[in-house]
């Protein structure tokens, strides 16, 4: 089993439904009130510990209840959280309003702003005992950065996902081996809309052109492109009722890194990736919804993309 270290956000998520979203000026009642663990890195290690992986976490929260309870919430899913720092700033919060299944989010970085070079360049060891180290853009830029050329340093190989999108420093996509946008953030990154089958493919290339090895771009109900061996592929869905997508692409990052990890093809990995997504978006929830190995198994067993 790889060790994998995910360097990333940590924030809490203040959750609410409604049937609509409200015009402006204007109040909805909304229901089913919820606070739940998210972040994108937390949402990831959690994924990648929850099917079976050794997981370190390197993130921050702030000196407040939230930030205890978000600590404790990683700890609970057996992820080494020794270097997780404690910030004098407010935990990272998203105010998430869920309608017809998709969601609606406005963050406040919080402490995760605090997740500086300097606070990396302490913890060097962390990337000897990686073999795979995983980040998002809900820190600064600048570490992201600096992370990914101290973990080129160490031998070691980098995921990304650029998310949420935002301008890098084209120094930043020669360090990636798998960079995984959503179809959006791969058109604001390359300038293409990846809307059919050559558009995607033209995508693709436009992220290996700027220098990263691989690329798996997500299509949601289209399902997600993805290179192996120089070709581009497609891989399809699998039909569940979709109840909530927030941990969507967090959930389908943790099982295709868990997969790859373990020396699967990137066939078998966004096979096994789809099936990790699908049963996540299947229940409502962040860090709680995303499933088992043993789950992900079962589901394998009775489902097929496609059906």
């Amino acid at each position: 089993m790889k060790n994998i270290l995910v360097i990333g956000s940590i924030n809490v998520d203040y959750v609410i439904y409604t049937e609509r979203l409200p015009k402006l000026g204007e109040t909805l009642n909304g229901k089913d009130f919820a606070m739940n663990f998210g972040g994108k890195g937390a949402n990831q290690a959690v994924a990648l510990s929850k099917t079976g992986c050794n997981v370190k976490m390197l993130g921050a929260v702030g000196k407040d209840l939230s930030g205890e309870l978000a600590l404790n919430n990683l700890k609970s899913f057996g992820i080494d959280t020794s270097d997780v720092i404690v910030a004098d700033a407010p935990t990272g919060a998203a105010v998430i309003t869920v309608c017809g299944g998709d969601n609606h989010i406005i963050l406040d970085i919080g402490a995760n702003a605090c997740v500086t070079p300097e606070v990396i360049a302490e913890r060097e060891a962390l990337f000897d005992w990686a073999d795979f180290v995983v980040m998002q853009y809900e820190i600064p830029m600048e570490s992201v950065l600096f992370a990914a050329h101290m973990t080129k340093k160490h031998g070691k190989k980098v995921v990304l996902n650029p998310a949420p999108v935002k301008e890098a420093d084209p120094a930043l996509y020669a360090c990636v081996d798998m960079i995984i946008p959503n179809e959006f953030e791969a058109q604001l990154i390359t300038g293409i809309e990846p809307k059919d089958e050559k558009s995607t493919e033209e995508a693709i290339r436009a992220l290996q052109a700027l220098g990263c090895s691989d690329a798996v771009v997500t299509l949601g109900k289209r399902g997600c492109a993805y290179t192996e061996g120089g070709e581009i592929r497609y891989a399809g869905i699998y039909n569940v009722k979709v109840v909530d997508t927030t941990a969507a692409g967090d959930s389908f990052i943790g099982g295709l890194c868990k997969s790859l990890s373990e020396g699967k093809s990137m066939t078998e990995a966004v096979v096994y990736a789809s099936a990790v997504s699908s049963v996540t978006v299947s229940r409502p929830g962040a860090g709680v919804s995303i499933p088992t190995a043993c789950e992900v198994e079962e589901f394998l067993k009775t489902h097929h993309i496609g059906d």
